[in-house]
């Protein structure tokens, strides 16, 4: 399983939400906003990354020091784990919403994919959400967590049942409830 870094600090506006070791599995655990939404923040976080190392990109930088940024940057092999997220996440756009066309931040990668920065291979994932959520060492529990505590009342899977994980882990929070 691969690791992760803790991170900590005030309220966090963009994340990386690793809810599967495969990329594919990943974006289709994503609930439906999150797969619009997350696009749009990988992208932004692909462009801060290579900003921050002195190339220019399409988009400003946006929260520079964020723990998800920081990890984007830290490996030219993080930077290529989320350009494909946001890659999955755009064909699981397109399957979800019947759209035949990319999102608009999809544009963005194909200007950004000639710019490359050393790579120290694929480091742990930022953990960037409440502590009581987090898993040392299993970043991918981490994320399935807060989903089911801080995601639920607005999770649903368009043409898609919800992750296996999640309709088993909802199951057995409902049946301790009673």
């Amino acid at each position: 399983m691969l690791g992760s870094i803790f991170s900590t600090g005030a309220t966090r506006r963009m994340n990386i939400f690793v809810l599967d070791e495969d990329i594919q599995t990943c974006a289709q655990a994503h609930c439906d906003q999150h797969v619009v939404k997350m696009i749009l923040e990988s992208v932004q976080m692909l462009c801060t990354a290579l900003n921050k190392k002195g190339f220019e990109t399409p988009y400003k930088s946006t929260h520079v020091k964020h723990p998800c940024v920081l990890w984007v940057e830290a490996s030219y092999d993080n930077f290529l784990w989320l350009r494909d997220l946001a890659l999955a996440l755009n064909e699981e756009y397109k399957y979800r919403y019947d759209k035949t066309v990319d999102h608009k931040s999809i544009a963005v990668l194909a200007t950004i994919e000639p710019l490359t920065f050393p790579s120290h291979g694929l480091t742990p994932f930022a953990q960037a959400m409440p502590d009581e959520y987090k898993v040392e060492g299993d970043p991918i529990e981490a994320y399935r967590r807060f989903y089911l505590g801080d995601k639920a009342a607005f999770a649903k899977w368009t043409k898609r049942q919800p992750p296996a994980w999640y309709l088993s882990s909802a199951h057995a929070l409902n049946t301790q409830q009673k």
